[in-house]
């Protein structure tokens, strides 16, 4: 299957964080690297995205009260 780059504004659209939380988590090995694919400019895989969105509905799913 082949890799697909997604634009900030499409993880914006997929995934309920702020800017500055995404990036808190990316220093943080929690969220996904970006990939530079300019001087100003980032992407994310989006295969990536989409199994970090599947592991967060998996951890709330499997949390024991």
């Amino acid at each position: 299957m082949p890799k697909q780059l997604i634009a900030m504004k499409e993880v914006f659209d997929r995934v309920p964080l702020s800017k500055t939380e995404i990036y808190r988590r990316i220093a943080d090995g929690r969220f996904p690297e970006p990939v530079r694919i300019g001087d100003r400019r980032i992407a994310f895989v989006e295969a990536e995205i989409s199994a970090w969105i599947s592991d967060q509905i998996e951890k709330s799913r499997n949390t024991e009260n």
